[in-house]
């Protein structure tokens, strides 16, 4: 069986949500990471539209998050379950509502502050994808500027409402945390974990990341406080624990 590979925008968090979640169980892929409006080429080629990430199986190709977590989940692979008996359905809707509410709210009020210093662009911007391409941003930076914004609504009421949303599902978690339970679902890391923490990270900037993020301190002042009241939020805390403790796990050899 030929080895899956793992189309991806390298700095995405719902690429790591994908990368993660495939590290979990087991499953040996390849990584082939390109940068914003370039991806959409790799992508059709396999048989897509333009969304990542997107796995291609020697038979077809799963363009969505949530799909490539429950491919990965039904596979014959070593790691823990991400969907576990007792909790599928659970986690499953917790997953849902987070990839709906907290994926988007967070990468448009990443890229609000991003898109308009082009030295943070090229920090994002400079793991995991061809020099080509880093240069052909460079070069085409104006434009790709005006489609990211057009495309995902980047603008200052834009950004307003995401800061607003992000709160929002940081309360619900807090609030589901609030007795004790280590996790979202109660006693194991799940897929709904995995993609909370993932689809939180443009907020939080955890160090175990799957690709580096710039310095929190290369950020403005007004993001470095919000950065750090976000991690000190119950909700925040946890994203940060999971990546440290279960992400980092993950992530080492086997």
């Amino acid at each position: 069986m030929s080895t899956p590979r793992l189309i991806t925008i390298p700095f995405s968090h719902f690429c790591d949500k994908a990368r993660w979640a495939l590290q979990r169980r087991g499953i040996a892929f390849v990584e082939d990471g390109h940068l914003p409006l370039f991806h959409f080429l790799a992508v059709r080629r396999a048989g897509g539209n333009r969304t990542v990430p997107a796995l291609a199986l020697a038979d077809r190709l799963i363009g969505d998050s949530t799909e490539i977590l429950q491919w990965a989940d039904a596979q014959p692979a070593p790691g823990p379950r991400l969907y576990p008996e007792g909790v599928a359905d659970e986690a499953l809707a917790l997953e849902e509502d987070f990839d709906r509410h907290l994926g988007p709210a967070t990468r448009r009020w990443a890229y609000g502050f991003i898109l308009p210093d082009r030295g943070l662009i090229r920090e994002v911007a400079r793991h995991g994808a061809p020099s080509w391409q880093r240069a052909g941003l460079e070069l085409g930076l104006p434009l790709a500027r005006f489609v990211m914004r057009k495309a995902m609504r980047i603008d200052d009421a834009g950004v307003a409402r995401s800061r607003v949303k992000i709160d929002e599902v940081f309360d619900r978690v807090g609030e589901r945390l609030a007795d004790g339970r280590p996790y979202l679902t109660g006693d194991q890391l799940t897929a709904a974990d995995i993609t909370f923490a993932a689809l939180a990270a443009p907020a939080l900037y955890p160090a175990e990341y799957g690709v580096p993020f710039p310095p929190v301190e290369r950020f403005p002042a007004a993001i470095q406080a919000e950065v750090a009241r976000l991690r000190a939020h119950p909700a925040g805390a946890f994203g940060l624990r999971i990546y440290a403790e279960d992400r980092a796990e993950e992530r080492r050899p086997r």
